[in-house]
C-alpha cells in the first residue's frame, strides 16, 4: 500500500468512552470525553496501574471501548470493519515493551516483515531502510540474531524501531526508556525528530515516568486519574475535561 493512499490523521477523540476488562469490578475508563492534543509530543502521566498502557492500546486500536466512541478524524473506530480501519492502523505505530516480535525470525527479518507484508516498499528499499535504522541505533551486528538470543535492551530497541518502520503519522510509546541507556534513547529520538522534520511523523504519545527524558522534549501533558483524562490548564493545574 502506497503511503499516499493512507488518510491524514488530524484528530483523535473519545466520546463517552468506557473500557472495562472482563472480570474487573469497575471500569478502567468511565464515560470519558476527551480531545487529544495533536501535532506535538504528548506526555501521558498517571500513577502505576492507572491504565497508561491500556490508553495507548485503545488509541492504537489494539483494544476497543466497552461502550462509547473512539473517533479518528470524527469517524467512529468501533463501527469500522477491519478493512476500513487498516489504513488508519498503518498510519500508527505502537511501541511494545518487549513483546510482539516473531521468535523464529532474525531481528532484521522482524523489521522487514511489516514493510513486506503491507507492500509498502520494494525489497531493496525496505532493506535499505532497515539497514539504516539498525545502523543508527548501533545494533547492526545483531541483525542475524533471533530475539531470544540478544540482551533485553537490543530486543526492546527492535520493538521500538518497528513502531517507526512504516513511517507512521502517529506513534505511541509505552515506557520507551525503561531498560535503555541515555545514548540509545537519544539515538532513537534523533530518528523521531528526523521523521518529524520530513513531515512524516506528526503526533507522538509517550507514557513514561522518566522526567529526565521528557525534559529533553518540547511536550505537552495529559493526566490519567481515576478513570478520567485531564488536560494541561494555563495555570498548570488539572482541568477536568471529562465529567
Amino acid at each position: 500500500m502506497d503511503h499516499s493512499m493512507l488518510p491524514k490523521i488530524h484528530s483523535l477523540k473519545f466520546e463517552q468512552m468506557s473500557f472495562q476488562y472482563e472480570g474487573a469490578q469497575v471500569p478502567l475508563f468511565d464515560h470519558v470525553d476527551f480531545d487529544f492534543p495533536m501535532g506535538k509530543f504528548v506526555w501521558v502521566k498517571a500513577a502505576s496501574g492507572s491504565g497508561r498502557s491500556t490508553l495507548l492500546q485503545l488509541l492504537a486500536g489494539l483494544q476497543m471501548p466497552t461502550s462509547g466512541k473512539y473517533l479518528i478524524n470524527d469517524q467512529d473506530v468501533t463501527e469500522m470493519t477491519f478493512e476500513e480501519f487498516l489504513p488508519y492502523r498503518l498510519a500508527m505505530g505502537y511501541g511494545f515493551d518487549f513483546g510482539g516480535l516473531i521468535h523464529n525470525g532474525t531481528l532484521h527479518e522482524n523489521l522487514m516483515l511489516p514493510l513486506m507484508y503491507h507492500k509498502m516498499l520494494s525489497f531493496n528499499e525496505a532493506k535499505a531502510r532497515v539497514d539504516r535504522y539498525m545502523n543508527q541505533m548501533n545494533i547492526s551486528r545483531y541483525e542475524n540474531q533471533r530475539p531470544s538470543l540478544v540482551q533485553g535492551g537490543v530486543r526492546k530497541i527492535v520493538c521500538m524501531l518497528r513502531a517507526l518502520i512504516l513511517h507512521p503519522q502517529v506513534v505511541l510509546l509505552d515506557d520507551p526508556s525503561v531498560g535503555l541507556g541515555q545514548e540509545m534513547i537519544l539515538r532513537y529520538f534523533d530518528i523521531i525528530h528526523s521523521l518529524r522534520n520530513q513531515g512524516l511523523l506528526q503526533h507522538v504519545f509517550i507514557s513514561s515516568f522518566d522526567e529526565k527524558m521528557m525534559s529533553l522534549l518540547d511536550h505537552t501533558e495529559i493526566w490519567l486519574d481515576t478513570g478520567k483524562l485531564f488536560n494541561t490548564a494555563v495555570s498548570d493545574e488539572k482541568k477536568v475535561v471529562s465529567l
